[in-house]
């Protein structure tokens, strides 16, 4: 989905290169359950919602100006396939089990929402996290790189978009985003 057919505020948003390696990295052809932690602008949960219709979107963000956005871009697209919940992770989620899990968000509680995920992934499920912060990023892999996970990746995405400049053009550079991701061993 082109990014311009979100509505937006200052809220963070997962832009449309990002969100195509995630989602594909969520693998969400045969799921049913999926849980977006820290879902801002909700360009995640809307997108797989819209692509996937079979899926059960859980949805969390702790920022009230976040939620307010995501509320209007789920009634835009009429989507009914997302339970929005405005809360902190990991203290918020519906304590269930879900099918693929992608961590946009963490806050300070990055450890806290890694663990809960696991414990919360079924086996063979999907866990996708970006980062834009070296530092989160790394801690992440730390982390991760202990769990018994399958597939564990993490790439590095760099975006320039196409812009004009006057005569001519350049190519305005987005924030390098790491996505990392991995399966629970089944």
């Amino acid at each position: 989905m082109r990014d311009e057919l979100f509505l937006r505020n200052k809220v963070p948003m997962t832009k449309s290169e990002i969100r195509a390696i995630s989602l594909n990295k969520l693998d969400l052809t045969k799921k049913d359950k999926l849980l977006d932690i820290g879902a801002g602008t909700g360009s995640i949960s809307l997108e797989a919602a819209l692509t996937f219709p079979q899926i059960e979107v859980t949805s969390i963000e702790q920022k009230s100006e976040a939620v307010e956005i995501m509320n209007q871009n789920i009634q835009k697209f009429e989507v009914n396939n997302i339970h929005l919940i405005q809360g902190s992770a990991p203290e918020g989620i519906p304590d269930k089990e879900y099918d693929a899990i992608f961590i946009g968000g963490s806050g300070a509680k990055l450890n806290s929402i890694i663990d809960f995920s696991l414990n919360h992934l079924k086996l063979q499920g999907s866990l996708v996290l970006n980062f834009i912060l070296y530092e989160n990023a790394m801690s992440a892999i730390s982390y991760l790189e202990k769990a018994d996970l399958a597939n564990f990746e993490v790439v590095q995405v760099s975006v320039a978009k196409w812009h004009a400049l006057g005569k001519g053009h350049f190519f305005k550079p987005r924030n390098p985003t790491f996505v990392i991701s991995a399966e629970k061993k089944g």
